[in-house]
């Protein structure tokens, strides 16, 4: 008799967790992925691309490339996606905020990556020589040909050496 009562207290419990509402995973919020370079001493492309997470691209050129100058793009979403994954895969998150190498005259390259309302951003000036992982530079020429961002950048495939016309 005891054992009945043990199992049909089992068997309500289990039935009781089963039918517990479950919470569903929260979804993830708007990303967004943001590249900067500066100029340098000689000709380094200075320009900002902006990439969220719907696929809108958004670039702004300042020197030392082809489009001076807002531009516009739409790419897949799904592109966007496989962008973000990359971050988490070189533990994006866990990098230092700066890796600043002992030298001047070098560009700076900034990456900003918010996802569910949290921003992280990472600057790179020199970088590999301070440590700062080659995957980084990785996801920085990523993120570029994701956004396409050549098509404003190069001159008929070529750095532009000129100063911008304004």
């Amino acid at each position: 008799m005891n054992l009945i009562r043990a199992i049909s207290a089992a068997f309500a419990a289990f039935v009781f967790v089963a039918c517990a509402p479950v919470e569903a995973p929260a979804q993830e919020g708007p990303v967004e992925i943001t590249l900067t370079r500066t100029v340098c001493y000689g000709f380094c492309p200075a320009y900002t691309v902006a990439i969220s997470g719907d696929g809108q691209v958004r670039y702004e050129g300042r020197a030392f490339v082809d489009a001076v100058g807002p531009r516009t793009a739409t790419i897949p979403a799904a592109d966007v996606g496989r962008l973000a994954q990359r971050f988490d895969e070189i533990g994006f998150d866990q990098l230092r905020d700066e890796y600043r190498g002992q030298m001047t005259d070098l560009p700076t390259t900034t990456i900003s990556f918010t996802r569910n309302g949290r921003t992280k951003t990472l600057v790179d000036y020199g970088g590999t020589s301070a440590g700062m992982p080659r995957a980084v530079r990785d996801l920085q020429a990523e993120i570029d040909r994701v956004a396409n961002t050549a098509q404003w950048v190069l001159r008929d495939g070529q750095p532009v050496r000129d100063r911008p016309q304004h």
